[in-house]
């Protein structure tokens, strides 16, 4: 038996020894490893100093290359002096193979290279030629065309006359032509496109576009005989003026009643929007597809027989709403003064049919989709009726300028001119030529007019690309000097030098005439035009 007095000994000696077992080990398994890894590297490092010591005393150390004996006389001058005079030998049997053979083909090689450029100068030339839109005043081919233009004094839109340039290296040197591309030409649709002119093209853009123009260039022969029915379409759009001006007068008469119809056309369709929304999104008339067009909920959806989200009463209404919005929103046809209607009203809402409408190629329309666009097509047109109908007296203050300004042309006719009278002034000057006076025959003064109109006129005659009804007069002075007042006896008294002049034209900085410096913007017309032809324009010019 244990005595009592012991006890409580005996207790705090098994609770000592309970934590004692409790207690963690000092010396664990990560120790264990990590003496174990100390352990090999030393024997490691050991190692390695052991057997560098070994290896070193065991071999002796190479003399450098240097130090080292060379090859024998006899082996240096005979075996090593021979392989090198066989390769030296070889080699220049090589070369004088080589070289010429490379020599023989470099020529080719060059074309092929120079052909190479060509190619990639028209490919890009191309790609710029479309890209600046230049194709898209002067056409695919250069031929020449129209672009859109408003006429600044009139403020009236015209067709400007664009001239062709699948000939214009008959007339202009490489750097003039660039100087056009450049800068382009103030007042006309003529943009600059070089970056020394404000334009984005690049100097290697440039030459590219001038190459592609190289492609396309007509033969002489074919830009000689153009000289022909460009004389007889000149002399036409002088017979045709009075046409011209009339058809201007009631195409922007056919504008200003367009415009004063405005307030009435809104008073009709003008609430039709509305209309058509309260249909699609209020009770009884909506479906949850036809309000969620118009982000709305429908709480009461209507009958829709068809299932296409438009209800049975709706789609008879929107039929008849867009034949109002046909007849009335139609669009002014300026080419033949007509009223077309638009194709987007010219639809209809079967109650039966999900699909009443199709498109131009018979691809079926959902009734819902077309309600949409039908609903869009009206805001759009009724936005810009109402834009015309709040300023429509700012509107009619543009058109009755242009109206005032065609109906003073036509009352003076500035764009026509007197043959006989032409004739007679042109035999008056009593030009001498080789086999004694020149005179001038009706035929060869019409002629004279329709030269100077279609190849002098688009620089010496302000507003002569614009139309006939926008001329100034024939030799008023645009991009070229003014000829008017006698200016060419002027600038050469004797009238061979003017016809050598336009023959050559002008060069930047160089004098020509009494005190004419040339820009090398007057082009030369020797190689499109016959001695005669430009004869025949001196004369008339000279009647100015």
């Amino acid at each position: 038996m244990i005595p009592l007095l012991q006890l409580p000994q005996i207790i705090l000696a098994a609770e000592e020894a309970e934590e004692a077992a409790a207690a963690p080990s000092t010396f664990g398994i990560g120790a264990i490893i990590l003496t174990l890894t100390v352990a090999a590297v030393l024997a490691w490092m050991a190692y390695l100093f052991v057997n560098s010591r070994r290896r070193r005393s065991a071999t002796r150390e190479e003399p450098p290359y240097n130090l080292q004996p060379y090859m024998s006389d006899d082996e240096l001058e005979n075996k090593k002096t021979t392989r090198v005079l066989q390769g030296a030998l070889l080699m220049a049997v090589l070369l004088a193979v080589l070289l010429p053979w490379y020599a023989l083909n470099e020529p080719d090689r060059q074309a092929e290279a120079a052909e190479f450029f060509v190619e990639e100068d028209l490919h890009f030339g191309e790609r710029w030629y479309t890209q600046f839109s230049c194709i898209e005043c002067h056409g695919p081919d250069g031929g020449g065309g129209a672009a859109a233009w408003v006429e600044e004094r009139s403020g009236i839109d015209v067709s400007w006359n664009v001239p062709s340039i699948n000939d214009v290296l008959y007339r202009y040197s490489e750097d003039e032509v660039r100087f056009w591309i450049e800068y382009g030409r103030a007042g006309t649709p003529m943009p600059a496109s070089g970056l020394d002119g404000g334009g984005a093209m690049t100097v290697q853009e440039v030459d590219q576009v001038i190459e592609y123009l190289r492609s396309f260039e007509i033969p002489q022969e074919e830009a000689i005989a153009k000289s022909q029915p460009a004389t007889a379409a000149a002399l036409t759009r002088i017979a045709n003026g009075d046409d011209t001006v009339d058809a201007l007068i009631a195409r922007e008469e056919a504008r200003r009643a367009e415009i004063l119809a405005a307030p009435e056309k809104l008073d009709v369709v003008g609430g039709i929007p509305d209309e058509i929304k309260d249909l699609l999104t209020q009770d009884g008339t909506c479906t949850e597809a036809s309000a969620a067009l118009l982000n709305q909920t429908c709480d009461d959806p209507g009958e829709d027989a068809d299932r296409d989200g438009l209800t049975d009463p709706v789609e008879p209404e929107l039929t008849a709403m867009a034949d109002v919005a046909r007849a009335t929103l139609t669009t002014l046809n300026l080419s033949t003064l007509t009223a077309d209607e638009n194709a987007a009203y010219a639809v209809a809402f079967d109650p039966f049919d999900a699909f009443t409408n199709q498109t131009p190629d018979g691809t079926p329309i959902p009734d819902l989709e077309e309600a949409d666009a039908l609903l869009q097509e009206l805001e759009n047109d009724i936005l810009l009726i109402s834009v015309v109908a709040e300023r429509q007296e700012a509107f009619l203050v543009d058109i009755d300028a242009g109206l005032a300004f065609l109906e003073e042309s036509a009352d003076l006719k500035l764009w026509d001119v007197d043959v006989a009278a032409t004739q007679e002034a042109m035999n008056d000057l009593g030009a001498e030529g080789e086999a004694g006076p020149v005179t001038v025959t009706r035929e060869e003064a019409e002629q004279a007019i329709g030269l100077f109109n279609a190849y002098c006129a688009r620089c010496h005659t302000g507003g002569w690309s614009a139309g006939s009804p926008f001329e100034v007069g024939a030799g008023s002075g645009a991009w070229g000097p003014a000829l008017w007042e006698n200016r060419s006896l002027v600038q050469f008294p004797d009238w061979r030098d003017q016809v050598d002049f336009i023959i050559r034209g002008s060069d930047e900085a160089v004098q020509y005439g009494v005190n004419g410096i040339g820009s090398g913007r007057m082009p030369g017309f020797g190689q499109v035009l016959s001695e005669r032809q430009i004869e025949l324009i001196v004369l008339y010019e000279r009647t100015m």
